[in-house]
């Protein structure tokens, strides 16, 4: 199989235009038109199917495509780790994760890791939908919550104690809780629901034993931040990070209930694909943000959960 066209035929794709493609590799465009057709010849497959206005991948090309970005990527790797320039750390990242804790947290590691290696570039996306990092072609994803994919690795950052939290108002209006059996109607939660964010029910766990709770709700949101503030307005009981609760604590405009009572941690994980040849620059900013959150840490001991 000729490389080069393979690498023409992924411009292509990148480009959604043999015009365009043939304008960055400097060519004719019939000679892009040509390596293409060669190539979809010696496969004995149609990769795209061309019209006058478009361009679009049939099923094959589209699986052929995803397999030839893996092996440049690769051996574009491979050669920067064999050349001189082995030490330059450059190229593209796409990076995902959670609305809340790109935010609060991660959103300025990066900014930092921008400054400090000015030749890579990233794409990132905040977002609490569910994801596929394999099929989305996501470099690096924050996982908040257990990670159920084997196919995947997973370092993890920290683990996020979470507490239940609820506003003086509220517990006037519907009565104090002093244990978990009251834990029950009228009282009612904030729920919390997004893809992004993988925590099961509440879980309370003493020395004594443990419970799960599941309050009813006349308000559902998809963010964190929503839920603490409906949790500030007296709307109900809210499950929080203990790390945004503090100061509200502190001034007294919430109340955490239950304090003897535990609740499991939550991991936080950078979450990326198995690869046996991973980019350099993708190393380095895994490790790159887990230095920077352990000195974060130490300095401000909290723990993170979107």
């Amino acid at each position: 199989m000729d490389l080069n066209s393979v690498a023409i035929f992924s411009q292509v794709v990148d480009c959604g235009s043999f015009t365009q493609a043939a304008d960055v590799l400097d060519m004719t465009k019939s000679t892009v038109s040509r390596k293409v057709a060669e190539l979809e010849e010696h496969l004995g497959v149609r990769l795209i199917t061309r019209s006058t206005r478009s361009l679009i991948l049939t099923p094959e090309g589209e699986a052929f495509y995803q397999s030839c970005v893996q092996m440049l990527e690769i051996m574009g790797q491979a050669e920067l780790e064999v050349s001189a320039n082995q030490d330059l750390i450059r190229g593209r990242l796409y990076v995902v994760m959670p609305v809340e804790l790109g935010h609060q947290v991660l959103g300025g590691l990066l900014n930092a890791f921008l400054k400090q290696y000015p030749h890579v570039s990233l794409h990132v996306e905040m977002t609490n939908r569910e994801v596929d990092i394999i099929g989305e072609g996501i470099d690096l994803y924050a996982q908040v919550g257990e990670l159920d994919d084997s196919s995947l690795v997973s370092r993890k950052l920290t683990e996020s104690r979470r507490v239940l939290a609820a506003s003086p108002e509220y517990l006037t209006q519907y009565g104090l809780i002093d244990s978990p059996s009251d834990l029950k109607a009228p009282h009612h939660q904030i729920k919390v629901h997004n893809k992004a964010v993988k925590i099961p029910n509440w879980h309370l766990m003493h020395e004594g034993g443990a419970v799960s709770i599941d309050l009813p709700y006349r308000l559902k949101v998809n963010t964190i931040t929503a839920s603490l503030s409906a949790c500030l307005d007296g709307l109900g009981i809210a499950l929080l990070p203990e790390f945004i609760c503090r100061e509200h604590f502190v001034s007294g405009k919430l109340i955490q209930l239950l304090p003897e009572w535990e609740m499991p941690l939550v991991p936080l994980s950078l979450v990326y694909p198995q690869r046996k040849l991973m980019p350099k620059r993708l190393r380095v900013l895994v490790d790159f943000l887990v230095e920077q959150f352990e000195q974060r840490m130490k300095k401000h001991p909290i723990n993170t959960e979107s």
